[in-house]
């Protein structure tokens, strides 16, 4: 089933280039299925590699996934700032 991720999540590419069905928001609210809601709270160094990692495996389940990503209010020391800055934009 889709999983329903932010537009401008840098792991929204690569994971429509793998063909794991990704929904935008706009076109999972017209769907009359109740999705299950997830927040991550990515904690990881390489947190596009690991949402990317963690989206794949929600991607694979029976039930459409809304997946909501938390974010810290104090920047993570090993985080690049360039990666945060992808994050929040997609948020």
């Amino acid at each position: 089933m889709p999983i329903v991720i932010p537009d401008k999540l840098p792991a929204r590419t690569v994971l429509e280039e793998e063909n794991i069905f990704v929904l935008r928001h706009n076109q999972a609210v017209r769907q009359d299925i109740r999705p299950l809601r997830i927040a991550i709270l990515n904690l990881m160094p390489d947190k596009i590699t690991t949402e990317t990692q963690l989206l794949r495996l929600l991607g694979n389940t029976p039930i459409q996934v809304e997946v909501t990503l938390l974010h810290p209010k104090l920047m993570i020391r090993s985080t690049p700032k360039r990666t945060f800055g992808l994050i929040l934009q997609a948020l």
